[in-house]
């Protein structure tokens, strides 16, 4: 694809693991909203090119980059890429996570570092990345969190777990530390998937436990992280999304 000059009628999004059923809601979502749209992939690249050719017949332009996000020392190169396509950034989607295992007992330090790079280490060094070019656009980041990384709940998940805490302490830290040109939100999602090992008895044993009973949507987080992206006197807050499972 060739370099294209923007109009101030362009912004540009960069969403981290698009492909996943909550990155390609957001990464539709930000392409109805008018976003040109860098799609982050670090082994999906079928299900990039796929969610990119859906794209294809809109006037919105994408193209893919690729970052293993466990080796944070990747993730510079994806911001350069889109700055060097379409000259600016406004949006930074910290969506794309590792959910595995780590039971307490046995601990796999591999596992936790992996874990710990994807999901908080990663997401921290892009935004460090991302800073100049949103600075220029005031623009945001928009982090994608999870409600048990502020309930030490989720059994044998405690390295999952405690790399969202980070994640949410780092949206908070950002806020302050980016501001006042850079907003720097979260979104918390709740009951939206399921690992799958679950089975039924179990989903509908969470479902039961939130006071809206149902099973949240991708799509609703979506419209979660264009509020946040859009309204500009938002900052440093986290915005749980769990069908009030956990009011307080």
């Amino acid at each position: 694809m060739t370099q294209r000059i923007l109009s101030p009628e362009a912004p540009v999004a960069l969403v981290t693991g698009a492909a996943s059923p909550l990155g390609s809601a957001i990464s539709r979502k930000l392409a109805q909203e008018g976003f040109w749209l860098a799609l982050h992939y670090g082994k999906s690249k079928a299900k990039t090119l796929r969610l990119q050719k859906e794209m294809v017949s809109t006037s919105i332009e994408t193209f893919l980059v690729k970052a293993d996000l466990s080796r944070p020392r990747q993730v510079h190169s994806i911001v350069d890429q889109t700055v060097g396509q379409w000259g600016r950034l406004d949006l930074l989607v910290n969506n794309a996570g590792l959910f595995a295992p780590t039971p307490f007992l046995h601990t796999d330090w591999i596992a936790w570092t992996r874990l710990w790079n994807v999901n908080s280490v990663s997401p921290f060094a892009l935004a460090v990345a991302a800073k100049p070019p949103l600075k220029e656009t005031h623009g945001s980041i928009v982090n994608i969190t999870d409600i048990y990384g502020e309930l030490p709940i989720l059994k044998d998940h405690a390295a999952y777990s405690a790399s969202k805490a980070a994640l949410i302490f780092l949206t908070k830290f950002l806020a302050e530390e980016f501001a006042p040109e850079i907003r720097v939100n979260a979104v918390s999602p709740g009951v939206i998937s399921f690992p799958e090992e679950y089975g039924a008895p179990e989903k509908k044993k969470l479902i039961q436990r939130t006071a809206l009973k149902r099973q949240g949507t991708p799509e609703e987080i979506a419209d979660a992280v264009w509020f946040l992206s859009s309204n500009r006197f938002i900052t440093g807050q986290v915005l749980k999304m769990d069908g009030g499972r956990f009011v307080y």
